[in-house]
């Protein structure tokens, strides 16, 4: 996608207050290795980085890197809850909201001039995989991106991998 029509479409999603699924293509992106899913906007970010050799997830950026996407699975092996997991190993460095329940936590911030939004969701079980996505997009952007954000959340979610 060009640049000057992503702007040009931003620019309608915002005169218009439509939603931003209605404004994009979007895909799902499913991890083998732990089943990890989510939808994520195709048009948008439409760069993939190289995936890593172990196979955990897939990273995505916009055409002018602007925006970062990762979708991924984790091994559990600490037997984390969210709570636990928040506290050892999540970077509360710029964190403005967080949400912690039962089954998952998420957290939102700014750091310079972006946001970043993290969520993991806890599936059952000794060492049962971790589905989780981040991502990070300009907070001058911020009235765009939430409908893009909610839908990502809403969507991940786990299945059955090749490690299961």
């Amino acid at each position: 996608m060009h640049l000057g029509k992503f702007w040009l479409g931003l620019g309608l999603l915002l005169a218009l207050g439509a939603t931003a699924s209605a404004q994009t293509r979007w895909a799902t992106y499913a991890n083998a290795r732990f089943g990890t899913t989510a939808d994520y906007p195709a048009d948008l970010f439409s760069k993939n980085d190289p995936p890593p050799e172990n196979g955990d997830g897939q990273s995505f950026r916009t055409a002018d890197e602007r925006a970062q996407l990762a979708i991924y699975g984790s091994y559990n092996v600490e037997n984390d809850t969210p709570a636990s997991y928040v506290e050892r190993l999540v970077d509360k460095k710029g964190v403005t909201y967080k949400k912690i329940t039962k089954t998952y936590y998420a957290v939102s911030g700014l750091r310079g001039a972006d946001i970043f939004y993290e969520r993991c969701n806890f599936r059952t079980g000794d060492a049962a995989p971790i589905d989780c996505f981040q991502i990070t997009y300009p907070a001058r952007e911020k009235a765009a991106w939430d409908a893009i954000v909610t839908r990502i959340s809403k969507s991940l979610r786990g299945g059955k991998g090749i490690s299961d």
